[in-house]
């Protein structure tokens, strides 16, 4: 149940989708609600029933299988088989508070720990609030631990009002987080991968030279956002006020080198509440992963964020869902 399924299947119940940068899918009418509607209505047509106010409180098991779903009004919910789709730990006002977890783990299943994977990161500077909403649609972010670099990578951030985020940064996250258990982590931000310090300073040069009795802090239009100068010139140490023309070349080469090598530091990650998936799971080797199937208890299906597989910002994360979804509801059926 690959992509082109995925897509296939929200076309014929009536949902029209759009592709949109960075080749990510939306709904056309960019609601959840229609993504809602169209599985609620596509359940009802199956005569699925759909059972409210009935909380889980765990799994029941006997003779190597599980025998019912314990609910917290007592009942006991009986069948052949059993899917097991209740998601990780982040966003738990959606009903993704880690239960799965438990319950696996107190019927003899092994986990790694979850912990927030896709995650905005928060940062030390006292600027933040200045540049929220400011994004780059093709940055580079080095990172450094103690001073040591660990590794870079390009694409889109975004600074939020304590930190970044952004595809590039939910993808960085994980790893920064590992770095941060052995010191401290700083950032390097190049809002101008694509070109050379000295491309860069002749471009500073020619807005200099035609602005030549402006305010500095009203010359660097062309440059960089408006959002980004008060900020810039004062890591600069340049009085936003210098007329353009006595901007000594030192002070410009100061400030050309921020725009290449913007630095930050860590101060850690935001929680699983603001997390866009979490990582950890079931280890894969106690799944049959062609039907889905715990090797455990072979009438139990897992499937989604419950399973240890570490994937990307960009829909990696719905799809794992929908296709290990797919497998397991066939396999369960079959059997």
């Amino acid at each position: 149940f690959g992509v082109q399924d995925t897509f296939d299947f929200f076309h014929a119940l009536d949902m029209p989708t759009k592709i949109e940068a960075e080749k990510r899918a939306f709904p056309k009418s960019d609601t959840a609600q229609s993504v809602w509607d169209a599985l609620v209505r596509h359940m009802k047509e199956g005569n699925v029933t759909i059972l409210s106010q009935s909380e889980a409180d765990g799994l029941e098991t006997q003779d190597n299988l599980v025998s019912g779903v314990r609910l917290k009004n007592g009942e006991i919910l009986r069948a052949r088989s059993y899917v097991l789709a209740t998601g990780g730990k982040s966003r738990p006002e959606t009903g993704s508070t880690g239960d799965g977890f438990v319950w696996l783990q107190q019927i003899g299943h092994t986990l790694n720990t979850s912990r927030p994977a896709l995650v905005p990161i928060c940062l030390e500077e006292d600027w933040l609030g200045e540049l929220s909403g400011l994004s780059f649609p093709q940055a580079k972010v080095v990172v450094f631990q103690n001073g040591k670099r660990q590794m870079s990578a390009r694409g889109k951030i975004l600074f939020t009002h304590t930190g970044l985020s952004g595809p590039l940064i939910l993808n960085m996250s994980q790893a920064i987080g590992e770095f941060l258990q052995y010191g401290q982590v700083t950032l390097s931000l190049d809002f101008f991968p694509q070109k050379s310090i000295g491309e860069l300073d002749r471009e500073v040069q020619e807005l200099f030279a035609i602005q030549k009795n402006k305010q500095v802090k009203n010359s660097l239009a062309g440059f960089v956002p408006p959002i980004l100068t008060p900020v810039l010139l004062r890591l600069a140490q340049i009085d936003p006020d210098t007329p353009v023309h006595s901007v000594t070349k030192e002070a410009r080469a100061s400030l050309v080198r921020l725009v290449k090598d913007f630095p930050m530091k860590v101060a850690g990650l935001l929680d699983e509440e603001k997390a866009v998936v979490t990582s950890g799971g079931v280890l894969l080797e106690e799944i049959d992963c062609k039907h889905m199937r715990s090797r455990l208890y072979p009438n139990l299906y897992l499937v989604g964020d419950l399973l240890d597989i570490n994937r990307p910002s960009g829909g990696y994360s719905l799809q794992l869902c929908w296709t290990t979804a797919f497998v397991a509801g066939t396999s369960a059926a079959g059997k």
